[in-house]
């Protein structure tokens, strides 16, 4: 590291705090994530629509309803998967509720990510390695990386607010990239 170059690791540790909203909106990009529909259904929904198509131009009269239901059915099929699921699933994530994220301050460091949180009298100081990491997402709005320590997973969601000379979104992506790969695509 050069003299004019700046020094990629936290010298204080900035303060974490993760409000409600923005855990509820990383729960949901990362479900949607996970509700993707895939190749095998859409060759099926689009075999489906095609037969039922070529059922209506080459059937009569009233032959043609079950290719008229068919293509109902793929247009609910879809519709229930983009808008209903996502409807379901945040309304069960309202149901519970989040943990409160305040009081914790973060620091990048060579070996991994350090937090330090205030209990009582003390400060109680802990460290993720960058090797605990198993996998993380990269979105325009967050990092969020999985973790597992002593068989307990856990995650942290830093939102890109967090990116500061002191925090430096850069040197998280360069160790995540090195301990456990290219980020997961959401």
């Amino acid at each position: 590291m050069t003299a004019k170059s700046l020094y990629a690791y936290t010298l204080q540790p900035v303060i974490y705090e993760v409000s409600e909203e923005e855990q509820r909106h990383a729960q949901l990009v990362i479900w949607r994530s996970t509700n993707k529909i895939g190749m095998k259904a859409w060759i099926i929904m689009g075999v489906i629509v095609a037969l039922s198509i070529l059922g209506i131009l080459l059937l009569k009269n009233y032959s043609t309803i079950f290719c008229w239901v068919a293509i109902v059915c793929v247009v609910l099929y879809l519709l229930v998967r983009k808008y209903g699921l996502e409807w379901y699933v945040k309304r069960k994530m309202n149901e519970f509720p989040v943990q409160e994220i305040k009081g914790i301050r973060l620091g990048v460091q060579p070996h991994g990510i350090v937090m330090r949180q205030q209990m009582g009298a003390q400060e109680g100081v802990g460290a993720i390695g960058w090797k605990d990491v198993y996998e993380w997402y990269n979105t325009p709005e967050f990092i969020l990386m999985n973790f597992k320590v002593k068989g307990q997973q856990g995650a942290y969601i830093l939102p890109k607010r967090m990116d500061s000379k002191n925090f430096s979104f850069n040197t998280i992506r360069k160790h995540l990239t090195e301990a456990a790969g290219e980020a997961k695509q959401i």
